[in-house]
């Protein structure tokens, strides 16, 4: 299927889509491979990894139920790995009480192949509920985890080893707690809270030295996070702001501001991860306000969409 650029009206103009054809999915996690020019996607609902051509081609990667739905990932260039969170937290079809809010897995596959190389078991490392949400890798290649169910982040480093890295009341939330996160090449996490809307950096020498970045506003529904090649931090938000914003700290993230932000006119479809291909961001339509509401028909169909940001004064 051809990419789309679609029109609401004459005053709503959507920004250009890669519409792909992936029945009852509801993709949560998107991440681009720049050698393969694909886009991997993740599935809170079929438990299922599926790649998504720039034409709009979606195909099936992996297929396995116990991994009951999948969320964020990134990818390891430098190793050919497609590095994915999966666990039972709410929407699966496979969902069973062995795993509901328990399950807390780390999964590679080698992106030519499809072929799962690692299953890394995180469940037992911090006694609580559960729901492994998105990662971000470090440039030695060690991953670092958020739970969304548990006030803690998780690390797994190369050589498949895995501990609790951070933890802190700041993580905590009565529903969605910790959920995007991005390494900074300065050597800080930077990680946003869904309940509360705020954004932590968590220094990774002494990761007890949690500090909260002092914002002019907060993001409650903050998803995925990712940083541009200016560093600067791009932050989409769901829970019917559904946007994208560019944060900006001239202090190494002590303090932060809104630079630049998607217009409300885009009108993404819950917005929850995004990347970058050719210089052009990519923001996930995740639409999983679907699945809160019992009467609504199963998508068949999902999209990326293109987040053009304009200037905040």
């Amino acid at each position: 299927m051809l990419c789309l650029i679609t029109f609401v009206g004459s005053t709503q103009a959507q920004t250009e889509r890669v519409e792909f054809k992936a029945p009852g999915t509801y993709p949560e996690g998107v991440a681009y491979h720049k050698g393969m020019d694909v886009f991997f996607v993740s599935s809170a609902r079929k438990a299922v990894i599926g790649k998504v051509t720039p034409a709009g081609n979606y195909t099936i990667v992996l297929n396995d139920t116990s991994l009951k739905s999948t969320f964020g990932m990134k990818i390891d260039e430098a190793r050919n790995l497609l590095w994915f969170c999966a666990g039972d937290p709410n929407y699966s079809m496979y969902r069973d009480s062995s795993t509901w809010r328990k399950m807390t897995r780390l999964i590679a596959l080698d992106c030519s192949t499809g072929k799962k190389v690692k299953d890394i078991d995180l469940s037992n490392l911090f006694n609580g509920y559960h729901f492994p949400n998105d990662i971000t890798l470090d440039d030695k290649g060690n991953i670092y985890m958020t739970d969304s169910y548990s006030p803690v982040i998780y690390k797994v480093d190369v050589n498949g080893a895995s501990s609790v890295f951070a933890k802190s009341d700041w993580f905590s939330s009565v529903g969605v707690g910790l959920n995007g996160i991005a390494w900074h090449p300065a050597g800080y996490l930077l990680v946003a809270n869904n309940g509360s809307g705020a954004i932590f950096k968590v220094d990774m020498n002494a990761p007890t030295r949690v500090g909260k970045v002092k914002l002019s506003q907060f993001f409650p529904g903050a998803d995925g996070l990712l940083l541009d090649d200016a560093n600067n931090l791009l932050l989409v938000q769901n829970k019917g702001v559904n946007k994208v914003f560019r944060l900006t700290s001239r202090d190494n993230w002590q303090n932060a501001s809104v630079t630049a932000a998607t217009e409300s006119k885009a009108m993404f479809a819950y917005p929850s991860t995004i990347t970058k291909r050719k210089d052009v961001l990519w923001v996930m339509n995740a639409r999983l306000s679907d699945l809160a509401d019992s009467n609504v028909v199963i998508a068949q169909k999902f999209s990326l969409q293109r987040a053009d940001l304009k200037p905040v004064k």
